[in-house]
């Protein structure tokens, strides 16, 4: 709280020894909240996201009393906003699955519209991320190397893995217009995926081109079937619901 990161890590991971034997319910639930914070002001938003999801679905009591739904609620929140932020990939594209396929997401008016878009794998423009970014907080707008922000680059990197979904190749000098930003920066963001296995494809410098590539493992082709099957289907559910609810009430 007092924004001392690196020493309360330090005495987080002195305590993870030994918190095993503490039979203090309170204790221990604190000590996961802090490392899950911990973890967030450390930009590991993906690990963040999964620890405060954890903490949002437990049945939690503080003193002996159920925590309230609302702080639960706030919780969720915090995973929600972490898993944004995180780097793009198969990692997170299974976090932000769990996410929005948790109903009480729809509760979170203004981080549910970007998460539901993130998601189904949809460009992002710039209008859209402006009213989420007033909801962070001051270390999760910190400034990287690059210039950028941390949404900034989450929200690139996004729209790059959107874009190879709707592209086999693609120009750097339209993938810039596109996503909104320089050419050379966008061919720079695409390497950096490419070289860490978050993007299948490869980069011709001589024509400025990114040729976006395909996984021939027949597995994940099989998983990616099923999730556009399943998205059809939620889709399929939520024009159910907005044009006949007495229909979606009655199934359930």
């Amino acid at each position: 709280e007092a924004g001392v990161t690196v020493e309360a890590d330090k005495f987080l991971n002195r305590s993870a020894q030994v918190i095993h034997n503490c039979a203090d319910e309170n204790v221990r639930v604190r000590h996961k909240v802090s490392y899950a914070r911990i973890l967030d002001s450390k930009r590991k938003f993906l690990e963040a996201a999964q620890r405060y999801y954890e903490l949002s679905t437990g049945e939690i009591q503080i003193e002996g009393q159920h925590v309230k739904e609302e702080e639960l609620l706030h919780l969720l929140t915090k995973a929600v906003t972490c898993a944004l932020l995180a780097n793009a990939g198969p990692q997170r594209t299974r976090m932000l699955a769990t996410l929005n396929k948790d109903q009480r997401a729809y509760n979170l008016t203004t981080h549910h519209p970007l998460l539901d878009k993130m998601y189904r794998e949809r460009l992002l423009t710039r209008a859209e991320v402006h009213a989420f970014e007033h909801t962070l907080e001051p270390h999760q707008k910190a400034i990287l190397a690059d210039g950028s922000t941390v949404l900034e680059r989450a929200v690139v990197e996004h729209n790059i893995l959107a874009a190879s979904r709707l592209y086999d190749n693609v120009l750097f000098s339209e993938l810039g217009k596109l996503l909104e930003i320089d050419p050379d920066k966008a061919e720079q963001v695409a390497s950096r995926m490419i070289g860490e296995n978050r993007l299948l494809g490869s980069i011709d410098q001589v024509e400025g081109i990114l040729e976006f590539g395909e996984d021939h493992d027949p597995l994940i082709g099989f998983d990616a079937n099923i999730k556009r099957v399943c998205i059809a289907v939620n889709s399929c559910w939520e024009m159910i619901e907005k044009s006949a609810p007495e229909l979606s009430q009655k199934s359930q």
